[in-house]
């Protein structure tokens, strides 16, 4: 199916039902809403771990965003030389690293094709052939040292669109207190850390890709992280057609997929986020090798309305959701 390409915040992705506190029946001690790396965020827990949360959130915020001038991404892509903080380098070897391992169907060095069809503005457009073979141009020629942390002329830009939000949830997780019981929504990319009093797994319900109303099905999880990706939710419409933010790096035009939603639960933010773009965009052709992989566990819903997920996943479908769950057969 080719590269794909991420643009930003996408697929609206659970519903979450939480932990209750310790030592009464009430709900979370701090619950906080934010709108942080274009996407609104929902924190759940303890007044402490909240607050460690939406410091981590600001603060890589600032660092990431594309468009700050201020940004350490802004400062690579406008070839400032600017030294950059540890943990943006330390999310730009991540993000190499997992396009080495897994191939570069995902990358964060092709910004060029953000700028291209200027999705995450208020004035996205339909480039031109000539455009898009420019901006594929100048990724191919794109030449990115994770030595210096800069490319070696003005060919490539970065957009990290495809791994900030689960980054920044392995940065939360990180400075949380212990075993104690959060959740942390961006949206497409969850967090759910800790053990609930009860005893009880965290539940997640997948929402219908077709109608954010309905729900497809719950899934029950112990902690971990999860993050969804999907063509349904960002998007703008041309000429009566329909042009999704999930780009294909081979023809610089949104995948080609018969894939609707693809979630993904493992124990690395920044890997289910890759992973779960890597795998919308490859389509059925590749599906079987990812609900194979035992480090990870997938749901991914088709076009044809329907459902396959991993063996050691936790699914329960909902009843007349108008979707089937199969089981995945190798041809």
């Amino acid at each position: 199916m080719g590269r794909a390409f991420f643009i930003a915040s996408s697929a609206f992705l659970l519903l979450l039902t939480g932990c209750r506190n310790a030592d009464t029946s009430s709900a979370f001690e701090s619950e906080r809403t934010m709108f942080v790396m274009d996407t609104a965020v929902t924190i759940k827990g303890s007044k402490n771990d909240t607050e460690k949360a939406a410091d981590v959130l600001k603060r890589l915020d600032g660092l990431f965003d594309r468009y700050n001038d201020t940004s350490d991404i802004s400062a690579i892509n406008s070839r400032k030389g600017t030294p950059l903080s540890d943990e943006t380098a330390d999310l730009i070897r991540q993000s190499a690293e997992l396009s080495e391992k897994y191939g570069n169907e995902v990358s964060i060095f092709a910004g060029d094709i953000t700028d291209c069809w200027n999705i995450g503005s208020e004035n996205p457009k339909v480039p031109s052939h000539t455009e898009i073979d420019s901006a594929l141009e100048s990724i191919a020629n794109a030449d990115f040292s994770l030595d210096t942390m800069s490319f070696s002329d003005e060919n490539g830009s970065i957009d990290v669109g495809s791994v900030a939000k689960g980054y920044a949830l392995d940065r939360i997780k990180s400075e949380l207190d212990g075993d104690s019981c959060c959740i942390v929504s961006m949206t497409s990319s969850v967090l759910m850390s800790g053990s609930k009093p009860d005893g009880e797994k965290f539940t997640a319900a997948v929402r219908d890709p077709e109608n954010g109303s309905k729900i497809i099905g719950t899934i029950r999880t112990d902690e971990c992280f999860l993050s969804t990706s999907g063509g349904y939710e960002r998007y703008f419409e041309a000429d009566g057609k329909r042009y999704s933010h999930i780009f294909d790096l081979e023809t610089g035009k949104p995948s080609d997929t018969d894939l609707t939603s693809v979630t993904v639960i493992c124990q690395i933010g920044i890997e289910s986020d890759f992973l779960s773009t890597l795998i919308y965009a490859g389509g059925t052709e590749n599906l079987g090798e990812h609900l194979k992989n035992d480090d990870i566990a997938v749901l991914a819903v088709t076009d044809k309305h329907e459902i396959y997920h991993s063996d050691g996943m936790d699914f329960v479908p909902e009843k007349d959701s108008g979707y089937a769950v199969k089981e995945w057969i190798d041809e």
